[in-house]
């Protein structure tokens, strides 16, 4: 549970100091025990620091709204909300320093036991940046995770986003509730209650929904959804350290015959219609193929061998499986010339991995780790850019954004 409470006693004693000043305890109220309790910040058994009738006291006497006496103004609720969330902040990102807010905050104040369910929600806020997801799924686990990811802009800009929202939603949903006609009477000891309901049923179920949807339609904040899409479903961060060196490789090549011919200056007319002859031979032969025996003969077929002139370079049929060096192939698979990015066609049979969807898990593996380096890559390129152009926005046009 968030506690309100904890906060609104240190900021109430601080307020309460200030307006009595110098005029003595009995102009205001006869409870001068508890005045001087509050001003000492130091709260009762029952948690109810502020009763309804001092509270009513201190209201007439200085001619200050009840809500006002209790919250503050508009600015000091917006300090206090700001500090509230800022505390639910430091439990999602890396142990670095956040500064100091306005007095009475100090961060060494930050609320311990804030529950998981509580700041988990608070996180998917932040997937609006993919700096922020990158570190969270991939960086925090490396040993200078906290060394490019600049979490105090980013608590800035969200907030800066959402304040009006929050605050107004708070005023309406918690604050108008304590001090309505259906209410008797004020009970401070129930202000965790009220708030930490807001957050949930508001600021969880319909604020963050509502400003998620917003962002996802914007053109900077939506590249960080799409890294959240692409650590999520694409990329594996908990792969185990694989131990396979080769991998079978069935490969089938049919013969490919090819020839390269090196005029020479003093070749003779008996050779030119010989060579011609042949290729005419070669290129009008039978080349169909319905079985393996059509393949062999294709396979053993000769030409040009009485030329010293031309160089047989042709590829011999392959029909075997061996062994090969797993990330040689790896490695060869990436060097693939871009035409073949297009082609999808299983029935060739050039190369295959026996088992790669079912018994070759390890080969799978290794398959990933390479799948993660090329998205890896576009990751980076994707918070670079983000990150370039949320610098180019105007913090007055984040305020209205929503």
């Amino acid at each position: 549970m968030l506690d309100l409470e904890r906060i609104l006693r240190k900021i109430i004693a601080y307020r309460f100091k200030k307006l009595r000043g110098d005029i003595p305890y009995e102009l205001i109220s006869s409870q001068r025990a508890n005045m001087n309790r509050i001003e000492q910040g130091i709260n009762v058994t029952s948690g109810n620091f502020v009763s309804d009738t001092l509270l009513d006291e201190y209201s007439k006497y200085f001619g200050k709204s009840k809500p006002e006496l209790i919250f503050g103004n508009n600015a000091e609720i917006e300090n206090t909300l700001c500090f509230m969330f800022l505390q639910v902040f430091v439990k999602i990102i890396p142990d670095v320093k956040v500064p100091d807010m306005q007095y009475p905050f100090k961060s060494e104040e930050f609320q311990d036991d804030i529950s998981p369910d509580t700041y988990e929600k608070f996180r998917e806020i932040f997937t609006i940046f993919g700096d922020y997801y990158r570190w969270y799924k991939i960086r925090r686990f490396e040993d200078i995770s906290d060394k490019d990811i600049d979490v105090v802009s980013m608590f800035k800009i969200v907030w800066a986003l959402l304040n009006k929202k929050v605050v107004s939603s708070f005023k309406v949903q918690v604050i108008t509730e304590f001090f309505n006609d259906s209410e008797p009477k004020f009970n401070f000891n129930q202000i965790n209650v009220k708030f930490n309901l807001w957050y949930e049923k508001y600021f969880v179920n319909s604020i963050m929904p509502e400003f998620l949807q917003k962002l996802r339609t914007d053109s900077i904040f939506k590249m960080g959804f799409l890294v959240k899409d692409l650590i999520d479903n694409f990329i594996e961060v908990d792969l185990p350290k694989s131990y396979l060196e080769d991998v079978p490789l069935e490969e089938f090549y049919l013969p490919m015959k090819n020839y390269h011919i090196s005029f020479k200056e003093d070749i003779s007319d008996e050779d030119i219609e010989k060579l011609s002859t042949e290729i005419v031979e070669m290129l009008t032969r039978d080349t169909s193929i319905n079985g393996l025996d059509d393949i062999k003969r294709i396979d053993g077929e000769k030409f040009f061998t009485e030329f010293d002139f031309v160089t047989d370079e042709s590829i011999s049929f392959v029909d075997e499986t061996r062994r090969v060096s797993a990330q040689s192939l790896l490695d060869s698979i990436l060097m693939t010339p871009d035409i073949f990015d297009r082609l999808h066609d299983l029935n060739s049979k050039e190369r295959k991995i026996p088992g790669l969807l079912t018994v070759n898990s390890q080969a799978s593996k290794l398959f990933q780790i390479k799948v993660n380096e090329v998205y890896l890559q576009q990751i980076d390129e994707l918070v670079r850019f983000q990150n370039i152009y949320i610098n180019l926005i105007k913090w007055d046009e984040l305020e209205t954004f929503l």
